[in-house]
């Protein structure tokens, strides 16, 4: 085991692998990990960067805004200039005509960055669209006189030109619903309507609002802030009509804060992507209030929509003139100095001195579309900050205040992150006396597997040593480190047996305990069964003896019967039931395992127990075995039984799956001729007989005495002889001999009659011999089909024989014979007369002729048939003898050819010698018309054989010839 757990060691160092719990699945991944130090560290930079001076200006700054990328300046010199801060546009410079002493008192800036509110310290309030430079005046539009603090643009998707609906709150503590629409030419303001007065006329220096899940159909929340106090309004908007706020107001407020100074109440929101709101901010004279925004519909009420209620007091750097707040941030703008703090865990996190000739600085704006950058300004220049990556250590903080499920989500996946935030879950878990939970963790982190493992040893929790081994095991799930992986299985293993022994030990009959060793062995054989567990034991065999080994030392038999079925071993199993002498369950699990070597293996002992049950399992194989291996397994029955259920098995697999090896025929049949009904064998060996070896057979029978299959055996063989002295003999049975003579004579041939004769003749002989009955002789005699006749069986008749008794067989003899000698008279006169008629028709046709007319020609030239010696057919078809000379030797062999040639030549020279011409001539005429008329060229067998030869000539020079000719 020590160079396992080196083996294991040496995994745990190598790699660094885990996925999570049932919970946490997503947020860990089974790739090598270097642990180092977290990614934070990596980006140097600070959260916070200044940049350079953005703007500078000549006249003082006052008011300063910016969203969408767009920055708006209020300048003390009676100017507003707009920026595209990324855009090549040029900058815009807006001009307000006011009054003397008139200045601007707050600029307002829409999300998207198209409308632009200015108010100004007289009330007057303008308002300017993207991209026009001029600002329109609509304070007597919408009945305005006093000045505007805050407004509350709309937060849903703008594809309309107009505004949509905004809240407007003014110094006297008014709240106005309200809309603007740039695109009228008449009417810049669409409508406008007084909704809420304050019971106390503050100014409303801040005024937000928010849907429900962010759908304006949903309910809708206002929350509007004073120097003193904060308010929320719930409510639905109204459809259709042009003041939607109607509802939405009344009397509802949160609890009043109580303030020192009068000109405070700012208010700024983060967004965590506009418009999903994130928290809101609020300055009182006491401090900065903070709050989370809730809107989703499960937290969507009055005491949950503002939830996480913080009051941090001022520092000692004093009270901020600007506030602002990012997502994780909140920011806090001094005179002579910016500082952030994190919304997390309020600690200071960046503080960065401000300096400038321009005097100190009195505003912050940031851009809600855009959280990567913000700008403060000073009296006549403006600063730009960039925001690097700001939740970097939001892990950390949300780790640290030990919201762990807060500090996954912000890990983005890192696996150091999740691992150093598992380690200190687990710690956490751990020191509450947790352990099931602190397993779990401990078995996500990258902690030392042995310093955790003690961790739960010191504190003898087995059950929570059993929940991390089982969880190590669940986050490795790779395949690259089997040593670490079956290390983990054999402890595991290990805790669940002693665990079973103990429980055992301690058990005293009561049946809940006997629950509990049943669940902890249902526990353990769950595991084991575990397709990830069960793929890598069987990768490392001595993983498996180390199991069983271990089993066997508790006396777990049942579980290492379980596990050796698991890991296939099926010998063992059944090895094991044969010994306990369980041949139903060995027989049980070789049927659950299919496995045809096992039948052939162990069939042999099952059939000696219990071949019932045993030849039932094989019939459902069937044609999955082969009955051939399966022989030894039956050769050793000896008990009725087993010889029964074996004769069961063979007659199955020969008559059901139609199996036609011989051997299995052969075994069979020397099973069948055991039986004492040879009406069984028989048929048996007429269904199987081409499949049995038959001199095998004919031994068996001999031996075993069965004289009826002999017999039968003999006839399937042709040796009719044998089988009709075998039924004569052993059988004395003369009617199995006669049914065997006639099944001869049915498949003999002409040539065999006298075998055929031969057997008729000794079953006659035996029963003029043995039987001496003359009837049954005759009725042979008859059964015999005229092979037999009387006279053939006289020899076997003793002298002491009378006539009488088979007179009339004799006469009946006598009489056919006369009959055949009349028949052959018949036959000969008919043949005589038969031969005189052909005699005279051939005498006939030597004096037949024709008339040929002067005017026919051969069918061959075309020349007049009479210039030259001729052939005229019955079929009048009509040749010269040269030309059919010529033409027929084209059919003839080379041979017979030439012969036709040479006798053709001599009767050619036979014409001018008088002397010899008649005798000489006529013979070679002769021998000539045999040759050659013996049928017509055109209507005989050579015109078929010419039926392949192509109308025109093969030869390339006489098809041209040809061709030139017909053309």
């Amino acid at each position: 085991m020590a160079g396992l757990w080196n083996e294991y060691q040496e995994d745990e160092r190598s790699y660094e692998s885990g996925s999570r719990g049932s919970n946490r699945e997503s947020s860990f991944n089974t790739s090598v990990i270097n642990l180092k130090e977290p990614v934070d560290s990596i980006d140097k930079r600070p959260i916070f960067e200044k940049e350079d001076t953005y703007v500078k200006e000549t006249a003082a700054i006052i008011k300063l805004a910016t969203a969408n990328r767009i920055l708006v300046v209020g300048l003390l010199s009676n100017k507003m200039k707009r920026f595209y801060t990324q855009a090549t546009e040029l900058d815009d410079v807006l001009d307000i005509p006011r009054p003397v002493g008139d200045k601007f008192h707050n600029i307002f800036l829409d999300p998207t960055g198209k409308h632009l509110l200015v108010s100004m310290t007289s009330g007057e309030l303008f308002y300017g669209f993207y991209g026009k430079q001029t600002l329109w005046p609509c304070s007597k539009q919408m009945k305005l006189s006093v000045k505007i603090d805050s407004v509350a643009w709309s937060q849903t998707k703008q594809t309309d030109i107009d505004t949509k609906e905004i809240l407007i709150g003014n110094s006297l503590g008014t709240i106005y619903e309200t809309k603007l629409n740039p695109s009228s030419d008449k009417q810049l303001v669409a409508y406008s309507k007084i909704l809420y007065n304050l019971d106390k006329p503050e100014a409303i220096t801040g005024l937000v609002y928010f849907h429900e899940n962010g759908d304006p159909k949903q309910r809708t929340v206002v929350i509007a802030t004073t120097p003193t106090r904060i308010y929320q309004f719930f409510g639905r908007l109204k459809s259709n009509e042009q003041c939607k706020f109607g509802f939405i107001f009344g009397e509802n407020s949160l609890p009043e804060f109580k303030e020192n100074i009068e000109s405070l109440g700012l208010m700024a929101v983060a967004y965590i992507k506009y418009p999903q709101p994130r928290s809101l901010v609020w300055m009182t004279g006491v401090g900065i209030q903070y709050s989370r925004i809730n809107i989703d519909s499960a937290s969507f009420d009055e005491e949950t929509v503002l939830s996480e209620n913080k009051l941090t007091p001022f520092t000692d750097k004093g009270i901020p003139v600007a506030i602002g707040v990012s997502e994780f941030h909140l920011l806090l703008m001094y005179e002579n100095g910016f500082e952030a703090k994190s919304l997390i865990n309020w600690k200071h996190v960046h503080y960065e001195p401000l300096r400038t000739p321009g005097g100190t600085y009195n505003t912050l704006a940031l851009d809600p579309m855009d959280q990567s950058k913000f700008f403060c300004s000073a009296k006549q220049s403006i600063i730009r900050f960039k925001i690097h990556k700001e939740d970097r250590n939001v892990w950390r903080m949300y780790m640290q205040l030990r919201k762990f499920q807060e500090a996954e989500k912000y890990a983005d996946g890192d696996q150091t992150k999740l691992f150093e935030i598992a380690s200190e879950e687990g710690d956490y878990y751990f020191e509450q006396k947790y352990y099931d939970d602190a397993a779990q963790t401990y078995a996500l982190s990258h902690r030392s597997f042995e310093e955790i493992a003690l961790k739960f040893i010191n504190e003898s929790t087995t059950p929570a040593l059993m929940n991390f081994l089982r969880s190590k095991l669940d986050s490795i799930n790779n395949s690259n480190s089997p040593t670490q992986i079956c290390m983990l299985v054999v402890w595991i293993v290990e805790l669940y047996l002693s665990e079973i022994s103990s429980l055992e030990k301690q058990q005293q009959s009561s049946e809940e305990e006997c629950d509990t060793v049943q669940s902890t062995r249902a526990d353990l054989r769950n595991f084991l069964g575990n397709e990830f567990v069960s793929r890598n034991i069987k990768k490392n065999k001595p993983i498996i003896k180390v199991i069983q080994e271990m089993m066997a030392s508790y006396g777990d038999t049942s579980d290492m019967i379980y596990f050796a079925d698991l890991m296939e071993d099926i010998e063992k199993v059944i090895m094991h039931h044969i010994h306990d002498q369980q041949y139903a369950s060995a027989l049980n699990t070789l049927r659950k395992r299919r496995s045809p070597e096992l039948f052939y293996k162990y069939t042999p002992t099952l059939m000696k127990y219990i071949p019932r049950n045993t030849v039932e399992v094989l019939e459902q194989f069937g044609r999955h075995l082969d009955p051939k291996q399966l022989l030894p397994s039956f050769i050793h029955c000896k008990t009725l039984d087993q010889k029964e259920q074996a004769l069961k098995y063979l007659q199955f697999v020969v008559f059901s799956t139609k199996c036609k090896d011989e051997a299995i025929h052969n075994f069979l049949l020397s099973l069948v001729v055991q039986q004492d009904d040879e009406g069984l064998l028989l048929e048996f060996l007429d269904k199987t007989d081409a499949n049995v070896d038959r001199k095998y057979a004919l031994r068996l029978c001999s031996e075993h005495r069965k004289w009826k299959a002999c017999c039968y055996i003999y006839t399937k063989m042709g040796l009719y002889e044998e089988a009709v002295k075998l039924a004569l003999t052993k059988l004395g049975n003369v009617h199995e001999a006669e049914k065997t003579a006639l099944e001869a004579q049915s498949y003999s041939r002409p040539e065999q009659q006298e075998m055929i004769k031969k057997l008729w003749l000794m079953i006659a002989r035996h029963v003029v011999e043995e039987e001496k009955d003359i009837k049954r002789v005759m009725e042979v005699i008859n059964r015999a089909e005229q092979v037999l006749k009387i006279e053939d069986i006289l020899p076997f008749f003793n002298d002491f024989f009378y006539i009488d008794d088979f007179k009339d067989s004799i006469c009946k003899s006598l009489e056919i014979y006369n009959q055949n000698i009349n028949q052959l008279n018949d036959d000969m006169k008919d043949a005589t007369d038969s031969a005189e008629r052909i005699h005279n028709d051939i005498d006939n046709l030597k004096r037949k002729n024709c008339v040929v007319e002067s005017s026919k020609s051969c069918y061959l030239c075309d020349i007049p048939l009479l210039t030259r010696s001729f052939y005229v057919f019955p079929c009048s078809h009509m040749f010269h003898t040269a030309c059919l000379v010529k033409e027929i030797t084209g059919y003839l062999s080379k041979r017979k050819a030439e012969e036709v040639s040479q006798i053709y030549k001599v009767l050619l020279n036979l014409k001018d010698e008088d002397q010899t011409r008649t005798e000489s001539y006529r013979r070679a005429k002769c021998e000539l018309d045999e040759m050659i008329a013996e049928e017509c060229l055109m209507c005989g067998e050579y015109m078929i054989q010419s039926i392949d030869t192509p109308f025109l000539p093969r030869d390339e020079y006489l098809f041209e010839k040809l061709r030139s000719e017909w053309s």
